[in-house]
């Protein structure tokens, strides 16, 4: 008989495969586990929630992948070159498609899932800071932040608040990553930092070996030739095998409209031509380009990071004067949680990696910045004197500032820390906020 030691052995084993199997880089759906908080210092309550959220889990934001692929797979199946699981693997594909269609941009059931229980949670977490004076709702133009706002604010329904949605005109606060012209130019310029992940054997090694799951001979030797947005494209092994691990990242998120649909676990499943080697260099090939494009990347105060100043200011200024509400929610994208993790210096979002392949050290784009990622600042009051405790989806955080009472933190402390790291950035949270982007250099 199998003792007790080797059974726990083999179940922790198959727990962490399955873990590992379900990542999928910032397509990774939000990994919530039940946490044991500190309580607060005798005397202090909650009084004011500050909170910035990723949407949640969601469809393709536009038909890209999932057309592409069918269409090579269509190629593939009138030259008779299809593998019998690239047969399987079109039929996937169609029952994908017929869950998207009408769907793309959208969130899912298990993106409505995710914020609606972030919502019970920081209501049931943090109660006493409710008392029915209404909370400002912020969103993107996306529409997914709109879904996510009201899956969030569906435990609050029963407060007698009125729920103020605000949509920022120019999004500074939400979206700087788009407004600021400098940025722009610095993300083009990734593809020269990254060119050694490109170049890696194991990039070709991968797009092999994935394709030679799917097609019989030389049927890619040459490329295939498809239509892209009504325009040619020649699809190689590196391309075909990128839009078959874009569809398994979006897989994880669809679960419940797969049930709806009556389809079983395995009549969507992409992962029947990706082995566990060939995800993790897909997860670490584009973890990398997420972590220099807005992680901590080679500077921690780097135009990626300095470009979420905005974001810091407004959490700044609403904590310190606040309007008479209970609390301040904002829904926004990756682009937004990441750098803004770096910029408050928690310490798995904030370390510096000299070489591309060091990055996972320290930084996980599934840990930090997944589906429905979020970052909350809960306000603590005795009456006489302000706390604040931070967390990063949903966990207790570390901030670069000391504490007798970790993770309670004195707001001046905080304040004084966070305004001087602004001003070390040329920042002052008064300055108007667009004309910073427009000038960020």
């Amino acid at each position: 008989m199998m003792g007790k030691k080797w059974s726990l052995i083999i179940y922790f084993l198959i727990v962490t495969i399955n873990l590992s199997a379900q990542e999928a880089g910032t397509k990774t759906p939000y990994p919530f586990s039940q946490q044991q908080y500190t309580p607060a210092p005798a005397g202090f309550e909650p009084v004011f929630v500050n909170y910035v959220g990723r949407h949640g889990a969601r469809f393709l934001t536009k038909a890209g992948s999932d057309i592409t692929l069918l269409q090579v797979l269509s190629e593939a199946e009138k030259e008779h070159a299809l593998t019998k699981k690239g047969v399987l693997l079109k039929a996937m594909v169609i029952r994908f498609l017929s869950i998207e269609n009408n769907n793309y941009e959208n969130i899912s059931l298990l993106g409505e899932e995710e914020q609606a229980g972030i919502g019970a949670r920081l209501y049931n977490n943090y109660k006493p800071a409710f008392k029915g004076r209404g909370m400002e709702v912020q969103i993107t133009h996306k529409v997914r932040t709109k879904q996510s706002a009201d899956a969030f604010l569906r435990s609050f329904a029963g407060q007698k608040s009125e729920f103020a949605l605000v949509k920022d005109s120019d999004e500074n606060v939400l979206r700087f990553y788009d407004l600021s012209p400098a940025y722009q130019v610095f993300k083009n310029s990734l593809s020269v930092q990254l060119d050694s992940l490109e170049k890696d054997p194991r990039t070709k090694q991968t797009a092999a070996s994935v394709c030679a799951k799917i097609f019989t001979g030389t049927f890619i030797k040459n490329g295939v030739k498809v239509t892209v947005r009504q325009k040619p494209v020649v699809m190689d092994a590196a391309a075909i095998a990128a839009c078959v691990y874009d569809l398994y990242s979006v897989q994880l998120s669809i679960p419940l409209e797969m049930k709806k649909k009556g389809y079983t676990r395995d009549s969507i499943d992409f992962g029947i031509v990706l082995d566990q080697k060939e995800l993790q260099w897909f997860n670490f090939k584009n973890g990398a380009a997420d972590f220099l494009e807005k992680g901590a990347g080679i500077d921690t105060l780097g135009i990626q990071v300095r470009i979420a100043a905005p974001l810091l200011a407004d959490f700044l200024n609403s904590t310190e004067n606040p309007t008479g509400k209970d609390a301040v929610l904002r829904f926004t994208h990756a682009e937004a949680i990441s750098p803004f993790a770096t910029l408050l210096g928690i310490r798995t979002a904030s370390v510096p990696a000299a070489s591309v392949y060091n990055y996972n050290r320290h930084w996980k784009a599934s840990s930090i910045i997944p589906l429905s990622a979020n970052i909350q600042w809960i306000i603590y009051s005795n009456g006489k004197e302000k706390l604040v405790k931070v967390l990063l989806n949903e966990r207790e955080v570390a901030l670069p500032v000391k504490t007798a009472h970790y993770p309670y933190y004195r707001w001046e402390d905080v304040r004084y820390y966070y305004l001087n790291k602004l001003k070390s950035i040329g920042v002052n949270p008064k300055d108007d906020m667009h004309q910073y982007l427009l000038q960020l250099k």
